[in-house]
Order: C-alpha cells, then sequence, then structure tokens
C-alpha cells in the first residue's frame, strides 16, 4: 500500500512538471506572425472586425475642417475627435469604426460622428 502512494505521488509530481510551461525559451514565431498579419489584412478581415471603409476630404470650413465618406452611408460624416489620432497628416484613405452623436451638427453638411478606432488604408 505504501509503495502504491509513492508511485501516485511520483506520478504526480512527474506530471506537474511536465505540464509547466518552460523557461528562458521565448516563443518568438507569434511576435512574428502577429507582425506579418498586421501587414497583410484585406477588405475581408477588416470587416470581419468591424470596421467600415472611409475617405477623408478636407475641407476649408473652420467648424468643419474634414468630411468623412463611408461606403455604406449615403450621408456625410463629421469626425469631431479626428484630430486625437493624427497630429500632422490626416490620410484619405482609412478603415473605421465609429459612433455617431447626439449633439448639434458643427456643419451643414454632414452629421457629427466620434471616431473609435481608425487605421491607414492601403488602396
Amino acid at each position: 500500500m505504501k509503495n502504491m502512494l509513492k508511485i501516485a505521488c511520483a506520478l504526480l509530481l512527474l506530471s506537474t512538471y511536465n505540464c509547466a510551461p518552460s523557461k528562458g525559451k521565448k516563443d518568438t514565431t507569434n511576435i512574428n506572425n502577429s507582425a506579418v498579419i498586421a501587414k497583410n489584412e484585406n477588405t475581408t478581415d477588416m470587416q470581419e472586425k468591424g470596421f467600415k471603409k472611409g475617405t477623408i476630404l478636407v475641407t476649408k470650413s473652420k467648424d468643419c475642417p474634414y468630411i468623412l465618406n463611408v461606403e455604406e452611408y449615403k450621408d456625410n460624416l463629421d469626425p469631431i475627435n479626428i484630430n486625437e489620432f493624427f497630429k500632422t497628416e490626416v490620410p484619405e484613405q482609412v478603415w473605421i469604426k465609429f459612433a455617431s452623436l447626439r449633439m448639434p451638427s458643427r456643419c451643414n453638411d454632414a452629421r457629427p460622428v466620434s471616431i473609435l478606432e481608425i487605421h491607414k488604408r492601403k488602396e
């Protein structure tokens, strides 16, 4: 009986030792693959993630400096917080996630939206 208990304890210790992750050796394959995946995201990947294909137009209006056109919508959008995402140059083609706002419009031609997430589009 004591021998069976010793064997069971030894097997338990051995199995937990084998299940523990190894130390010192880093798995770099995930890091390299994630960089490649980020570069190769295509239209279906971005749409599955909830992004919309958009185009940003620069206007001369002080109240409404940028107009956002999204393919799925017929109306123009006013991205009120675009300067939080792009400090210098605003790209023309973007992938965007946004939320409609309940506030008075700053522009006559566009309704206000808040950008949740935005990425440059290379198409």
